[in-house]
């Protein structure tokens, strides 16, 4: 088993590696956007793309190559405090400042038929970005890969680094998109207070699950003692140690940057107006929309039973018709025998 050299300032700046295809999914993001601000552009030199989207972009790129390449990925197998700072990037940093890029309102620009931004707005992404289920979702992922087997069995397969990963960077993209983003989604209108009231509520299971590993009195994972042969001899940081500082670091920290969005949320609220600045209108839409489906019901069951009443009154028309023939019938038989 591989062991890593000592955490030092100098091994930590000199401490790096190549995530190729982490550093191969950064690099095709990255030339999307920028073609598509390129294109942008040169298509439509009315609608200009802020400079501080592009730029809002690239840190989040920049910060995944980071949490992948540098230190805090080397690392992260070996400490459990550089685990937590990756998480944090990864489920928090990264997914907020692409969010801010807004890739999907560009994405959207550039689709002169519209069908994009049908997409976006339809019933399947609205049901993924839903804020209530995507902080579900939030909680759920940081209970499962911090409060059960799973973190042990990740230290021993380092394949399923990789799956976390790439579940902290989803999980944090769609639980963020509809709190901060203004996308061209269901939720691109979504009230600021129960933006706030989100995120407020985010600090939850950070706060939870931070407490519980700091008070801890033994250690939940400890294969992490297996992953390096420093601190053992001369006990500066036991793994248990290791534990309640990653603990704090989860609740500080990620407390702090969901305070952070919270206070981007609370200045962008101040400034809003319509529906977003508060619930009436919001609510008077979800009313409207809930009405428009009773309608639409009730329409189709008005359609059925004018269906249906043309269908009896073509069956009363058929039964008329056939007593007409049978009159006619017998009153052609008392002819005949009249004539005889």
């Amino acid at each position: 088993m591989h062991h890593v050299e000592e955490l030092t300032l100098t091994s930590a700046l000199l401490s790096w590696k190549f995530a190729l295809w982490w550093n191969l999914l950064i690099v095709l993001l990255g030339a999307a956007y920028a073609a598509g601000v390129v294109r942008l552009r040169r298509e439509r030199p009315e609608r200009s793309w802020p400079a501080h989207r592009s730029w809002l972009f690239a840190s989040g790129l920049v910060s995944l190559f980071v949490a992948m390449n540098s230190f805090v990925a080397v690392y992260s197998h070996a400490l459990f405090t550089m685990h937590m700072v990756q998480h944090l990037m990864l489920i928090m940093l990264v997914p907020a400042l692409l969010v801010y890029g807004k890739p999907l309102r560009l994405w959207s620009e550039l689709d002169g038929s519209g069908r994009v931004e049908r997409v976006l707005r339809g019933r399947t992404v609205g049901i993924l970005t839903h804020p209530a289920w995507t902080m579900v979702l939030y909680s759920v992922v940081l209970v499962a890969t911090h409060l059960t087997p799973f973190m042990q069995v990740m230290l021993l397969n380092p394949w399923l680094h990789h799956a976390e990963s790439v579940l902290y960077l989803v999980t944090g993209y769609l639980t963020f998109l509809p709190l901060l983003g203004r996308e061209p989604t269901r939720w691109q209108r979504f009230p600021y207070p129960l933006r706030v009231f989100s995120s407020l509520m985010g600090m939850g299971p950070d706060t939870g699950i931070g407490v519980i590993l700091m008070m801890a009195d033994d250690p939940l994972f400890p294969a992490y003692g297996m992953m390096r042969d420093w601190w053992i001899d001369d006990g500066t940081l036991t793994v248990l140690a290791d534990q309640r500082l990653g603990g704090g670091i989860m609740w500080f920290f990620g407390d702090a940057l969901m305070a952070v969005f919270a206070l981007v949320l609370v200045k962008q609220w101040m400034r809003a107006k319509g529906s977003e600045a508060g619930f009436g209108n919001w609510l008077e839409s979800a009313r409207r929309s809930a009405l428009a489906e009773t309608d639409s019901e009730a329409e189709s069951a008005v359609r059925n039973l004018r269906a249906a009443e043309d269908v009896d009154e073509d069956e009363r028309a058929r039964q008329a018709y056939n007593a007409m023939l049978a009159r006619l019938a017998r009153q052609d038989g008392e002819h005949r025998r009249s004539g005889r």
